[in-house]
């Protein structure tokens, strides 16, 4: 990859994570021109050029999308809280919008899916076998005390990581295998690698930002990530650095064939579907972790092995 084209990668990726850090705010040409250093006469076109959206297209999905998951996963909050939390102006507004993104109104959409939400639980609930996770323990395990819940989810403090990343913005669908993100994974490692960044405490972590329920398949991005010493503090090409925030998760380990990824999938819906309504917690706006691990038992091109981390605050 070209200097040039680097130094616009690096540019585009502050201006995404200033959308999704700041969706309730005014989210100007003119604003996010300046977060990229480039003129906005010149940033629009740019950025469509990057991306495959008008900014203002995708900054108005990013808060139909934000909004939408708060309406699933934070079933005590109101429409209007959605809405001001995502940067409309009014309810109506808002409404307006959703309707014409997601085909029907803010209301009927939250019954609509957490209705079809139980009902694939009851339909699938009896096909997963439990996920086990017995090391490392930082905190109690949060008992559910119901016989038909299998899974073994752990409430955990996580440490912030210091990370050099490779951002994949073109797309990915849940539970698939995607040869782009494999490749992403192995250039920032091989990055990493190159410069004997790679320790013993090595960490390899993947960054979904997006719900591939809610957001188009090929709009979903993606960070594909290693852990490298806190003295790295700046990328190079299409390798940025970055800290990943601590705090508290609920963690579940997923250990699956290359053939079987669709399980990885199935596990994420029941965490947010069965394991979080009864935990006494909610989710977090930060985004969920993916931290992958070699299983001594296979090769890694046969066999998957994670810890699927989902933020959560207490209700």
């Amino acid at each position: 990859m070209n200097d040039s084209r680097s130094e616009y990668i690096t540019r585009l990726n502050r201006v995404l994570d200033a959308i999704h850090t700041n969706i309730d705010q005014p989210l100007t040409l003119e604003v996010l021109a300046a977060v990229a250093g480039f003129s906005p006469f010149h940033f629009h076109r740019i950025f469509k050029s990057l991306v495959g959206e008008t900014l203002n297209e995708y900054v108005q999905r990013a808060r139909l999308e934000r909004a939408a998951n708060m309406l699933l996963y934070h079933p005590g909050r109101s429409v209007l809280d959605a809405a001001f939390a995502t940067g409309f102006s009014s309810a109506a507004v808002f409404t307006r919008a959703f309707k014409a993104h997601f085909g029907e109104s803010p209301t009927r959409y939250r019954a609509q899916n957490s209705k079809n939400r139980k009902v694939e639980r009851k339909q699938g609930k009896e096909s997963w076998p439990p996920a086990g996770y017995n090391e490392d323990r930082h905190l109690p395990d949060v008992s559910l005390e119901r016989s038909d819940f299998s899974m073994d989810v752990e409430v955990k403090n996580l440490p912030f990581y210091h990370v050099a990343y490779i951002r994949h913005i073109t797309g990915y669908s849940k539970g698939e295998f995607n040869s782009d993100l494999n490749q992403a994974f192995q250039r920032v490692c091989a990055w990493a690698a190159a410069r004997d960044l790679f320790g013993p405490t090595t960490l390899v972590i993947g960054i979904p930002y997006d719900n591939p329920d809610i957001t188009p398949n090929d709009r979903c991005r993606y960070d594909a990530c290693v852990t490298v010493p806190a003295e790295i503090r700046e990328g190079s090409g299409e390798v940025g650095v970055m800290d990943i925030s601590g705090g508290k998760y609920a963690v579940a380990r997923i250990s699956v064939s290359s053939a079987e990824t669709r399980k990885i999938g199935e596990t994420t819906d029941r965490m947010y579907g069965e394991w979080l309504p009864s935990s006494g917690f909610t989710v977090d706006d930060r985004p969920a972790l993916e931290i992958y691990y070699d299983n001594p038992d296979h090769a890694p091109s046969e066999w998957i092995t994670m810890d699927f981390c989902v933020p959560i605050v207490p209700m």
